[in-house]
């Protein structure tokens, strides 16, 4: 089993690393995509995969961080320049799966809109250059997303649906254009709207994540999430889909080596 989102290089994880891989292994969590969201936390996912082939990673610049490529305006600055070629020379390391966790967050609003939209763009064309799927964060800005990369083009090589949160209209669109969901802890959590909201979805069309250390699944919550909890969202995705739990595992982490084109340990 795959987890396709975790962040194993924060802090959380810095006194007992060794101990988290372990417990995620006897889990059956056995790769891992280790995504970055400025600078700093892309070279440290590619340091983590050099050193463990359990382990791809990915490069980019989170709508959060959107301020260190683009002004107030949505003018790409000299310091964002320079962001965007240190995510090109990063793209270039064969470990390197995608470009992400990019996108629009339009509930925290840490950076300025026209700024977080400029580095998207800027981000989703990188990734057209250096043909490598997209890995999307989206909360409150999913219209707003689709519009925008219906206007500059959808990725090429694919893209997921990190944390997915979106509609019904939303499922439609990634099935449209052939974009996988990223299905994490909420799927669990006793008033989600997930589980209706997948109803009509295929087990061909996500991924299984934690996103941790965040939104840990029941009865971790409230608690920091790591990769061993995965095997409670894939009990509960599996029935949401109506399929047995090891059938999922098999086919999510198939969707995993046909989107990013390989699979740790590969």
């Amino acid at each position: 089993m795959i987890d396709s989102h975790v962040h194993l290089n924060r802090d959380e994880f810095a006194a007992d690393y060794d101990v988290v891989i372990a417990r995620a292994a006897t889990a059956g969590v056995n790769g891992f995509l280790n995504v970055g969201y400025d600078i700093a936390s892309s070279e440290e996912s590619v340091a983590l995969a050099r050193r463990d082939e359990r382990i791809l990673a990915t490069v980019g610049v989170h709508p959060h961080d959107a301020s260190s490529v683009a002004d107030a305006d949505g003018n790409i600055t000299p310091a964002g320049l320079r962001v965007l070629d240190r995510l090109r020379e990063l793209c270039g390391d064969p470990r390197v799966a995608a470009v992400g966790e990019i996108g629009l967050d339009f509930y925290r609003d840490l950076s300025p809109r026209p700024a977080q939209r400029a580095a998207l763009v800027a981000q989703l064309q990188l990734a057209q250059e250096v043909g490598l799927p997209v890995v999307f964060h989206i909360r409150d800005a999913y219209t707003e997303v689709r519009s925008l990369v219906e206007t500059v083009g959808l990725p090429r090589c694919g893209a997921v649906l990190h944390a997915f949160a979106g509609d019904d209209q939303t499922v439609a669109w990634a099935q449209k254009h052939g974009l996988l969901l990223g299905i994490g802890g909420p799927v669990t959590y006793k008033n989600s709207r997930l589980p209706g909201i997948l109803a009509p979805v295929s087990p061909d069309e996500v991924l299984l994540e934690t996103d941790a250390p965040w939104l840990p699944p029941v009865p971790h919550r409230g608690g920091r999430n790591e990769p061993a909890y995965l095997t409670h969202t894939a009990g509960a995705l599996a029935e949401v889909l109506g399929i047995g739990r090891d059938e999922l595992e098999r086919r999510t982490d198939a969707n995993f080596a046909r989107l990013f084109g390989t699979a740790p340990g590969s």
